[in-house]
């Protein structure tokens, strides 16, 4: 059905009402592209930050503890156990929490696995740590030092190789997520201004569609009662009429 078939009132109410629909349309859609931006920051925070400090943490607390363990292995000063072990437990106790924490977010099959093996490397480097300590202990430095070289330090190596590739793996995940929210605001604002772009445009169109469809019969009103005022009543009626307002005043124009 023609516009120009409805009244000028239910008219206006139309296209006002669609330019004030698509006002709304954009605004929810801006609504909810912040709400899934916000999303994505949230557990990234939550899943990634979170997750990449705390194997920092692992990481700072072995590789304090492997020093340790090195100055005690060798010094000839056997004090040094003793002086270090209120360090050593603590380390131990806030070890346990980060990877009973980071336990709980590895997820994927593949994260589980190279976690599993890290935890069997922690228990290897733990026992040759405790066997170099009482080696020392008990004054056999000969072996100490040979469980040391043998034993500790390729553990420990390899052990801090795992807990790096942990760390390595969160920041990449950490990045990613970085990545994927910067990609995700540039979309939205692209989006947006497309949305603004094309509402603007039809606004415009129905804005000159509404203005057209009042005026020029307005206007063609105005030249045929000039016509009458100057006697001239030769003008050919119109073979159609609007159904709105400006219709009915040219039928009753051409009646005239």
């Amino acid at each position: 059905m023609s516009l120009s078939n409805i009244s000028i009132a239910k008219r206006l109410a139309i296209v006002l009402g669609v330019i004030l629909a698509l006002s709304l349309a954009s605004s929810l859609f801006a609504v909810l592209k912040l709400r899934e931006i916000s999303a994505e920051v949230s557990a990234m925070v939550e899943r990634d930050v979170k997750t990449e400090r705390a194997a920092s943490d692992w990481l700072r607390h072995t590789t304090a503890g492997v020093q340790r363990a090195a100055a005690i292995a060798k010094s000839s000063d056997t004090a040094l156990i003793a002086y270090f072990a209120p360090a050593t437990a603590l380390s131990i106790k806030d070890t346990n929490e980060l990877q009973k924490y980071i336990d709980e977010r590895m997820v994927t099959p593949q994260e589980r696995a190279k976690f599993e093996k890290l935890g069997d490397l922690r228990k290897a480097y733990l026992s040759a740590r405790e066997e170099v300590s009482k080696l020392k202990t008990g004054g056999d430095v000969e072996a100490a030092n040979k469980v040391f070289n043998d034993k500790f330090e390729p553990t420990s190596r390899t052990y801090l190789a795992g807990v790096q590739e942990i760390v390595d793996n969160q920041r990449a995940s950490l990045d990613a997520s970085a990545k994927r929210s910067e990609a995700l605001l540039v979309q939205t604002g692209t989006l947006l201004i497309v949305c603004g772009v094309l509402s603007l445009a039809l606004g415009i169109l129905l804005a000159w569609y509404l203005s057209g469809s009042i005026t020029t019969p307005l206007r063609r009103a105005e030249a045929m009662a000039q016509s009458i005022a100057a006697m001239d009543l030769t003008a050919a009626p119109q073979t159609y009429y609007a159904g709105d307002e400006t219709g009915r005043l040219l039928r009753a124009i051409d009646m005239m």
